[in-house]
């Protein structure tokens, strides 16, 4: 049986060109074509991200996942500075670190994560 962790993930575009680009500048993702409206970005440490085209994103229907960053307020200058929008400031949890979620350029929820 498989490890059961995490594999794969995927955010929904109504914009994949815009999407990458905003990615790309946050995260410094390559979101590269798979063909079939579809974009991914293999992270080469188990784990990969896709990207697909739908007619809608619904904002905050969805499972959050949390991408680990050194530094939140850097990572939520740079939401900022590519289109995004702060959803959830920075936020303690006790013992692990800290929190934060952002809204990207077509309203997706993510989450940030700084531990201690």
């Amino acid at each position: 049986m498989a490890n059961q962790f995490i594999a794969h993930v995927e955010i929904p575009s109504t914009d994949l060109d815009a999407s990458k680009e905003f990615y790309k500048k946050v995260f410094d993702w390559d979101l590269r074509d798979f063909g079939k409206g579809y974009l991914l970005f293999n992270t080469h440490q188990g784990i990969t991200i896709g990207m697909r085209k739908v007619k809608k994103v619904n904002s905050g229907d969805t499972t959050v996942f949390h991408v680990q960053v050194d530094d939140i307020e850097a990572a939520l200058d740079k939401v900022i500075t590519a289109g995004g929008k702060i959803f959830r400031e920075k936020t303690v949890i006790p013992v692990y670190g800290w929190y934060a979620l952002l809204k990207d350029n077509l309203g997706n929820i993510i989450g940030l994560f700084q531990s201690h």
